[in-house]
């Protein structure tokens, strides 16, 4: 009579523990978060009533933070709504639909995680002298699951309570309103020059006293400061109460695209300024722009980003449709009809006056001297990106495409670069993470499946660098940043570990400034002195050495590692931190109003004051980003 009631009431004791370890959360890389100055200046932000940029900071710490679980990462996010929602802005469903699926990731909810980390961090702030309060995990009696608090969770809690997270449960209904990411800045007292406050690492240890820095459970008994609502924009009043993480992300997505979002002056300003590049160094015979201030040579990859940065002069309204139309219509005509290397693919240069190839020796040529594959891959992409954005150019860009012949451009899955030297030609398979990668993505939109070069993981090391793991190529292209900020900037970001490798290469650099004070952008491009051309690199090729200048034309590093404007807007318009805004500031000055922007900075001090096609382009792309952001 009692056998088959002991058998009942222990599958109950088997399906209960099933139940708690389904939904068992794994906090792994708490430490890392609240070791996180970018999370103390979200918090402190947060605390001073500055609810939009601490929402902005915390949701992207949440995409980008490396080594987090789904779980710390949907905490993030949920963070993020709060501070959103606290605003009174939409943006908050989009965090939170994030946040919800990072939780399906992990099979739990917001409700199971709210659960076990409210009473954790309880349980280690009673028992801040047992094994909680060195990370060991629960205190003794608690019946929940365990979870492995780091000694710093103090700070946690402290973040915890200010955000009221113990009751809260999603957004409210009918948030509606909209700022952009500049306008949220430009809105904070100080901008660009406002510091960085950094909880100290010292506060918030459990077992430690609290010190008197700037967060700490005191300073928060009455809640964050109050903020009033601000007023609803009319063609917003209409934004959905589903909030289901699809929904959520879709409603605020379509409530943003009635209008086009405000951009900041900062950035229009150096929008205005760029294009004045382009109008001082149009060509109205071809439709081409010179690669180098009034010298009328350009490349295949510069083409590309003259094309970008039509489609962004139009689309910041600096010139008009009309203008734009007229612009690029004539641009395409003579991509459609310009010679090509053996009536095969484009020719590394060109003149841009005539659209005539150029030899090594800078003069015309029948032949040509070969092609470069990431370079047509650029021009590929802002050819479907242009035909996608204004379909009345889509059978042109179609006829530019049909008439290359890609035989030997992507050859069993690799992308290939030819060049002829002493008239024989040398083919030469482009691999590795950065402009490789780039083109292979670039060449799928048009169906050419370059899947060996897609596939840079087998050429990929990694090397610590101020305790950041940093890529590089084993063999093929240095390290630096343009193709990278591209990727995310024209490809989107796709929450892979691509993205978080992209994260580790602007980290980096910001860590070199912290160490060393140096300014750090690194780029390729031309530079104002012998050998004219070069590229400042994180890690050369192999891994061999950091922080070098290099070039083709030299066969030894130069004394002229320096910092590129460009890759400063370009870092700058996808991640805005601190450290962007300063790069931004510090470099921005370096422009003369009627020729557009200088390359940089160098190490030194010096302006690299080449003025170039790629440095205005990425300028005005950035810009052309930012607003869609």
């Amino acid at each position: 009579m009692f056998k088959p009631l002991r058998i009942y009431i222990l599958m109950l004791l088997m399906l209960a523990a099933s139940t708690i370890h389904t939904a068992h959360a794994a906090f792994d890389g708490l430490g890392q978060l609240v070791s996180s100055p970018t999370f103390a200046e979200a918090v402190v932000l947060y605390k001073n009533g500055k609810y939009d940029p601490s929402a902005l900071l915390l949701d992207d710490l949440a995409r980008n933070l490396r080594g987090i679980s789904p779980e710390v990462s949907g905490l993030v996010f949920v963070m993020a709504s709060r501070a959103a929602e606290n605003a009174g802005n939409a943006r908050a469903y989009e965090s939170w639909g994030m946040a919800t699926a990072r939780f399906a990731r992990a099979g739990m909810s917001w409700q199971q995680v709210r659960s076990t980390l409210d009473q954790q961090l309880e349980m280690a702030r009673l028992g801040a002298s047992g094994p909680a309060a060195v990370g060991a995990g629960q205190s003794p009696g608690f019946a929940g699951p365990a979870v492995n608090l780091p000694p710093e969770a103090g700070r946690l809690s402290t973040a915890w309570k200010l955000f009221g997270l113990k009751h809260y449960k999603r957004p409210a209904p009918g948030l509606r309103r909209e700022m952009t990411a500049d306008q949220i800045w430009n809105e904070m007292d100080g901008g660009a020059n406002a510091p960085v406050t950094v909880i100290p690492y010292s506060e918030g240890v459990w077992g430690q006293p609290q010190s008197s820095g700037r967060i700490n459970e005191q300073d928060i008994a009455n809640g964050p400061v109050p903020r009033p609502n601000p007023s609803t924009p009319a063609h917003l009043k209409d934004v959905p109460h589903d909030h289901s993480g699809a929904a959520a992300a879709a409603s605020y997505a379509a409530s943003t695209q009635k209008k086009k979002p405000a951009v900041s002056e900062q950035y229009m300003q150096a929008a205005r300024i760029a294009w004045k590049y382009f109008q001082r160094n149009y060509q109205p015979a071809t439709g081409l722009y010179n690669g180098l201030d009034l010298y009328a040579v350009t490349t295949i990859w510069e083409i590309g980003t003259s094309l970008a940065a039509l489609n962004a002069a139009q689309h910041l309204e600096i010139i008009t449709d009309t203008e734009f139309r007229q612009r690029t219509g004539l641009m395409l005509q003579t991509l459609s009809s310009m010679d090509l290397y053996k009536d095969e693919l484009p020719n590394r240069l060109y003149f841009a006056d005539s659209a005539r190839m150029v030899g090594e020796d800078q003069k015309p040529t029948s032949t040509g001297i070969g092609w470069n594959g990431p370079d047509i891959g650029r021009l590929l992409l802002w050819l479907k990106k242009t035909a996608n954005l204004h379909p009345e150019f889509k059978s042109i860009c179609d006829k530019i495409f049909l008439r290359l012949r890609t035989e030997r451009l992507v050859k069993d899955g690799n992308i290939t670069s030819l060049s002829v030297y002493l008239n024989k030609e040398q083919l030469k398979q482009e691999a590795g993470f950065g402009q490789p990668s780039y083109a292979a993505e670039a060449f799928k939109l048009w169906n050419l499946d370059a899947w060996k070069t897609r596939d840079y993981r087998p050429q990929l090391g990694f090397k610590k660098i101020y305790g950041i793991n940093v890529p590089f190529n084993k063999s093929g292209p240095a390290i630096s940043s343009t193709p990278f900020t591209l990727i995310l900037m024209e490809l989107g970001r796709s929450g892979s570990e691509q993205d978080r490798m992209i994260r580790s290469i602007y980290e980096v650099q910001a860590a070199r400034h912290k160490n060393k004070g140096k300014l750090t952008a690194a780029d390729s491009g031309r530079i104002d002195r012998s050998p004219w051309v070069a590229q400042s690199t994180i890690l050369t090729a192999n891994g061999a050495a950091e922080w070098k200048c290099i070039s083709p034309y030299s066969d030894k590093p130069l004394p002229l590692f320096w910092s590129s404007t460009a890759t400063a807007f370009c870092w700058d318009a996808l991640f805005n931190t601190a450290y962007t805004r300063k790069l931004v500031q510090s470099l921005s000055t370096l422009h003369d109003k009627n020729k557009g922007f200088m390359a940089g900075k160098y190490d030194n001090g010096e302006t690299n004051k080449a003025v170039t096609l790629e440095t205005n382009g990425l300028i005005l792309e950035a810009a052309m980003y930012r607003r869609n952001r």
